[in-house]
């Protein structure tokens, strides 16, 4: 799983105790913290897409590295520096000590971020369920979130069909509403997102200004000659434009009203101009 140098590892145990070194026991140790991690990766990728379980492998493997990483570095710690326990009080030297206790304490900080897997892999599943609309695979992403949305709302109506002949309590009225409503959203999304698949990359020419409405970077760019004036970058700044080094671009994501404020800020930019 990793490589964790055992002989270090014994050399740091002996400068601490007067037991001795179980052969491979920090192996062992490291081979347990990863299956751990291993164990509440498998658990999360129940939850999310194809996309979402290669984020958590990757996620595991950045954690063994930087485990083994971790474990090396520390018994290195302790191997360099002998405890006062093993080596004596007469003339033990205590600055040494000091800048091996700072080190450890480094050492310990980066250890509880490394060991804090859970807190990332909550960032990962959470972000999974969020599709962004300039996602290449939004579309079939979407459609995997109304499967499930419509599995989800069919099971309720098999429980409250079932309570009704049992003569149980049945599920409160709201719960069949919000599941409706969740999957029309999911619906009116997906067909947005197949009218947009069909529209073409358009520019509009406002005197020395272009407006781009890119369907593929699902962004509407404005794109100046020369650098806009300070009134001008304040304006678009208020109407969520942003300026892109990438694309040399201002842009903000696309929709029709993007595009409408782009060409009004334009034109009313290019009439300051002409007066």
């Amino acid at each position: 799983m990793g490589m964790i140098d055992e002989n270090l590892a014994k050399r740091s145990h002996e400068n601490y105790s007067f037991s001795s070194y179980k052969r491979d026991s920090a192996t062992s140790e490291y081979n347990q913290l990863v299956n751990e991690a291993a164990e509440q990766i498998e658990k999360a990728k129940t939850r999310v897409s194809d996309e979402g379980k290669a984020r958590l492998d990757k996620l595991l493997e950045r954690y063994k590295a930087n485990m083994s990483n971790w474990i090396n570095k520390h018994n290195s710690n302790g191997a360099n520096h002998v405890s006062v326990m093993i080596a004596g009080p007469a003339n033990y030297n205590m600055r040494r000590h000091e800048k091996y206790m700072q080190k450890e304490a480094k050492l310990w900080d980066e250890y509880d971020k490394i060991k804090d897997i859970g807190s990332q892999i909550s960032r990962i599943v959470n972000a999974d369920k969020i599709i962004s609309s300039d996602d290449e695979n939004a579309i079939t992403k979407l459609k995997e979130k109304l499967k499930k949305a419509e599995d989800e709302h069919e099971k309720y109506k098999e429980y409250n069909a079932k309570a009704r002949k049992e003569g149980k309590q049945q599920l409160n009225g709201y719960v069949l509403q919000n599941s409706n409503a969740r999957i029309r959203s999911i619906k009116k999304r997906i067909e947005k997102l197949e009218v947009a698949a069909k529209d073409e990359t358009k520019e509009i020419q406002v005197g020395d200004i272009k407006i781009i409405d890119n369907v593929e970077a699902n962004r509407v760019q404005i794109v100046f000659d020369n650098k806009p004036s300070k009134e001008m970058r304040d304006t678009l700044k208020r109407f969520a434009f942003k300026w892109s080094p990438r694309n040399k671009a201002w842009q903000r994501f696309r929709s029709l009203r993007a595009l409408m404020i782009a060409k009004d800020v334009c034109t009313s930019d290019e009439e300051k101009q002409n007066d």
